[in-house]
């Protein structure tokens, strides 16, 4: 019981993080989106299709002509286990074998099982969102000959599953290897992302900023003329 008090200490506090200023927000022209995804405790991204493949040797090898495309890491056998029991997401946090990435063709934008209120949209620059782009791609690992592992599928499902570089456990999970690739991207979100409310509520606050930016570059604009 007393474990289990701190487990929760410790993911309240993870929701805790300094707040982004206008200073902290990347320079120069951002022609990019990005969407942060939230589905309950789990938090994914979503890209333009045809701009992130042409950045990604990797995964333009095995998805073509993608409207959307999304990615997340997580546990690899819990992820990609079709129905996982608990047992698995506990086995997860403690003892995990291996991580994986889920990536996936999308048509819509909110994703299929997310509302619009579940998404926050992110502006990047080009070179954030190659930096991005080549995040993922290390994120798949490859086996002595190059190539991508690929793990099992479930039924029915678009999804394709790579093995994935890093370790999964309690204090590195997919939301915090979220915030990694938001780091990547050059968006400023900080503090110790456990929580998809974390990284969600962060991933807001910035997208706030970046509107507010552009909208006081536009007043500008034209009060200038």
């Amino acid at each position: 019981m007393k474990s289990l008090f701190l487990l929760i200490a410790v993911l309240l506090q993870a929701g805790c993080a300094s707040v982004p200023s206008r200073a902290d927000l990347s320079k120069g022209p951002t022609p990019h989106t990005v969407y942060v995804v939230q589905f309950g405790w789990h938090t994914a991204l979503l890209f333009d299709g045809k701009s992130m493949l042409a950045r990604s040797p990797k995964l333009a090898a095995d998805f073509h002509d993608q409207r959307y495309m999304m990615v997340g890491w997580g546990d690899g056998e819990y992820f990609v286990t079709e129905h996982p029991p608990w047992s698995k997401a506990v086995k997860a946090l403690v003892a995990s074998d291996y991580p994986a990435l889920q990536v996936g063709g999308r048509e819509t934008n909110p994703p299929l099982g997310a509302q619009a209120s579940d998404t926050v949209a992110l502006a990047v620059t080009e070179r954030g969102y190659q930096q991005l782009v080549e995040y993922i791609d290390r994120s798949i690992a490859a086996n002595p000959d190059g190539k991508p592992i690929y793990l099992g599928k479930q039924s029915n499902s678009p999804e394709r599953f790579y093995q994935a570089t890093g370790n999964y456990s309690l204090f590195n999970n997919c939301n915090s290897w979220l915030a990694g690739a938001l780091r990547a991207a050059e968006v400023p979100i900080s503090g110790f992302n456990l929580t998809a409310r974390s990284v969600f509520e962060q991933a807001a606050r910035i997208a706030a900023l970046q509107n507010e930016t552009a909208t006081g570059q536009r007043a500008g604009g034209v009060s200038g003329n």
